[in-house]
C-alpha cells in the first residue's frame, strides 16, 4: 500500500512539472536566438512602432527583424559608437525633463471646476459696463464734473467729446482688466452712477458705469477654458520656482555678482576676469569669457542694436537665472532615473533598440548604397514619361443641355460677337478660362482642339456624361506642348530614389542573412490569439 501511495505521489508530481513546464515554454510569442518574447513584448514594440493609418502586421516577421537589426548592431559594438551614446543621451534627457515636470508642477496643479469657480467669482466678476470721458487736464475733469448731474448729460457730453478722442466706451469690465489702484471704487459702484475724477497714471477719467452684472453660469462656461489656460500658466511659474529654489538647496550654486558686474557687452576681458567662475554649480563652471559670449549672442536677439545699462544688466541675471534653472532641473530630471520605471521605461526600452537598428543601417548598410551619374542618367532615359509635363491647354467653354441655344450661340460667335460677353449670357458664372490636361479632355473635345489654333472657336462639339448629352463650344486660348524636364532640374531626386531603392533591398538582404543564422521560433497559437485581439480592439475603436 505504501509503495502505491509513492508510485501515485511520483506520478502526481511529475505531472505536475510536466504541466509547468508546458506551460512555461506555452507563454511566449516568439523565440529567437534562445530568447522568448511575450504579447506583451509584441504589443509594447507595435504601441512605439506603428504609424497612423498602418494595419497590423499579418505575421511576427517586422518584429523579428526588429529585434535581429538590435540584436546585430550591439553584437557589433555600435552600442558604444558617439553618435548612438549623443542621441540616447538627449532622448533621456529630454524625456526626464518632461516627467519631472509633469511629477513636480503639472500633476500639481487643480483645474476642479471648484477651483476655477473660485478663480471666477474673485476675477471676473462682477461685470461691469463702462464708459468713460478721459482727459490729461485735471481741472478739465472737474468742470465736466460739474457739468454732469444725470446719466443724460453724461451721454450728451460724451457724445461732444467722441470725435476728440476724449470720450471711449470700454464696454464690459472685469476685475481682472480694471486697474488695483482704481478696482475697490469701480467694483463698489451702483448701476447708473458716475465716478470720478479718477486718476490713473497721467490720465484723469469720468466713469459711467451702465450695467452691472454677478455670477452666471453661462458666463462661466464661456470663460472655463480661458480661466483654466490663466491658472495653469500662474501655477506652472509658481511651481517650477518652487523647485528651482528646493533644488539649490541641493545642489551647490554659487553666483559671483562682483565678476558678473564687471563683464562687459563689448571689448576684450582681462585673463583673470575670462577664467573667473561666473557661475558653479556643484563642480561645474561657468567662466567669464564663456559669459560673454553668450551674453553677446542673447543681447542680439533681445536688445536691438543700442542696449542700455540696465537692458544689460537685466539681460545677465536672466542669463544667469536661466542657467541655474536649466542645468539643476536636467541633474534633477536624470538623476531619478525615470527610465527605470514605468511610464518611460517602455518607451525608453523601445528607443534604445530602434537607434540601435538606425546605427546598423547608417554605418553598415548604408555605406554599400552607390548610385553613379550613369546609372541616374539610364533611368532618366528609360523613364522619360514620369519626367514629362503633359500637352496642356487653356481653353473657356460654353456648354449646355439645349441644342437648339447651342446652335444660336454659335451662328452668333460666327457673326463676330465676343466669345466672354455671350457666355455670361448662357451661363450662371460666365465662361472663364481655365487650364486642362489634353488627356483629361473627354475625347470628342480633344479631337476638336487638336484643330484649332489659339485665338479660334471650335464648331458645337456634342458629348454625353452618364445620362446626359452636352453641347458646347470651346475657345482655345493657349496650347502648352508636352515638355520633359531637363535632366539637370530632376537628377538629385532621381539619385536619391534610386539611393533609397538600393538601399531597401540591401537591408532586405541583410536580414535574410541574420534570419538564416538564427534560430527562429514562432508559436501560432499565440499569435492567432494576439491578432484576434488587437482586430478586436481595432474594432471596438472604429465603432
Amino acid at each position: 500500500m505504501r509503495n502505491k501511495i509513492l508510485i501515485l505521489s511520483f506520478l502526481f508530481f511529475f505531472f505536475l512539472c510536466s504541466n509547468s513546464k508546458a506551460l512555461f515554454w506555452n507563454n511566449y510569442l516568439v523565440r529567437i536566438n534562445g530568447k522568448t518574447y511575450t504579447k506583451e513584448d509584441f504589443k509594447k514594440w507595435w504601441k512605439y512602432w506603428k504609424e497612423p493609418g498602418m494595419s497590423f502586421p499579418k505575421t511576427p516577421d517586422p518584429f523579428i527583424n526588429w529585434i535581429l537589426m538590435s540584436d546585430e548592431a550591439k553584437a557589433l559594438g555600435l552600442d558604444q559608437e558617439p553618435s548612438y551614446k549623443n542621441k540616447l543621451r538627449i532622448f533621456r534627457e529630454v524625456r526626464s525633463l518632461m516627467q519631472l515636470k509633469y511629477d513636480e508642477v503639472d500633476s500639481k496643479i487643480d483645474l476642479s471646476r471648484r477651483v476655477l469657480w473660485q478663480e471666477y467669482i474673485k476675477n471676473y466678476v462682477p461685470r461691469l459696463k463702462i464708459k468713460a470721458l478721459i482727459t490729461l487736464d485735471e481741472k478739465e475733469a472737474q468742470k465736466w464734473k460739474e457739468q454732469i448731474k444725470t446719466p443724460k448729460d453724461f451721454e450728451r457730453l460724451f457724445k461732444e467729446l467722441e470725435p476728440q478722442g476724449k470720450a471711449r466706451n470700454f464696454g464690459w469690465e472685469r476685475p481682472h482688466t480694471i486697474p488695483k489702484e482704481l478696482k475697490k471704487t469701480i467694483l463698489s459702484a451702483k448701476p447708473g452712477e458716475i465716478l470720478g475724477p479718477l486718476k490713473h497714471g497721467k490720465v484723469f477719467y469720468i466713469l459711467f458705469v451702465q450695467e452691472k452684472l454677478g455670477p452666471d453660469e453661462e458666463d462661466f462656461r464661456n470663460l472655463e477654458r480661458s480661466i483654466a489656460f490663466e491658472i495653469k500658466k500662474r501655477e506652472s511659474a509658481r511651481l517650477t520656482e518652487e523647485l528651482i529654489q528646493r533644488l539649490k538647496k541641493k545642489y551647490k550654486v554659487i553666483v559671483n555678482k562682483e565678476a558678473l558686474e564687471k563683464i562687459p557687452l563689448k571689448g576684450k576681458l582681462a585673463d583673470d576676469l575670462a577664467k573667473t567662475a561666473v557661475l558653479k554649480i556643484n563642480d561645474q563652471i561657468l567662466t567669464g569669457a564663456q559669459f560673454q559670449q553668450l551674453l553677446q549672442k542673447e543681447a542680439k536677439l533681445r536688445l536691438g542694436k543700442k542696449p542700455t545699462k540696465e537692458g544689460i544688466k537685466w539681460l545677465k541675471w536672466r542669463l544667469i537665472n536661466d542657467s541655474i534653472a536649466q542645468t539643476l532641473t536636467t541633474w534633477e530630471a536624470l538623476n531619478r532615473h525615470y527610465e527605470n520605471r514605468p511610464p518611460l521605461k517602455d518607451v525608453y526600452e523601445f528607443y534604445k533598440r530602434q537607434r540601435l537598428t538606425r546605427e546598423l543601417e547608417e554605418k553598415i548598410i548604408w555605406p554599400q548604397v552607390k548610385v553613379t551619374e550613369e546609372d541616374v542618367r539610364q533611368y532618366y532615359e528609360e523613364h522619360k514619361k514620369d519626367f514629362t509635363k503633359p500637352e496642356r491647354v487653356e481653353i473657356a467653354v460654353i456648354r449646355t443641355q439645349d441644342q437648339q441655344l447651342a446652335r444660336e450661340v454659335y451662328q452668333r460667335l460666327k457673326r463676330g460677337e465676343d466669345f466672354f460677353e455671350v457666355g455670361k449670357e448662357i451661363l450662371f458664372h460666365g465662361a472663364r478660362p481655365e487650364r486642362y490636361k489634353l488627356e483629361d479632355l473627354v475625347p470628342e473635345m480633344r479631337k476638336a482642339l487638336k484643330r484649332l489654333k489659339p485665338g479660334e472657336i471650335s464648331p458645337i462639339i456634342k458629348f454625353k456624361r452618364g445620362n446626359t448629352t452636352w453641347y458646347c463650344i470651346v475657345k482655345l486660348i493657349r496650347h502648352y506642348p508636352e515638355e520633359v524636364h531637363p535632366f539637370k532640374m530632376v537628377k538629385e531626386s532621381i539619385k536619391k530614389s534610386l539611393a533609397q531603392e538600393k538601399f531597401e533591398r540591401l537591408k532586405q538582404d541583410y536580414i535574410a542573412k541574420l534570419r538564416a543564422r538564427s534560430k527562429i521560433e514562432v508559436n501560432e497559437k499565440a499569435w492567432q490569439e494576439l491578432r484576434k485581439e488587437m482586430e478586436a480592439q481595432h474594432e471596438a475603436k472604429a465603432h
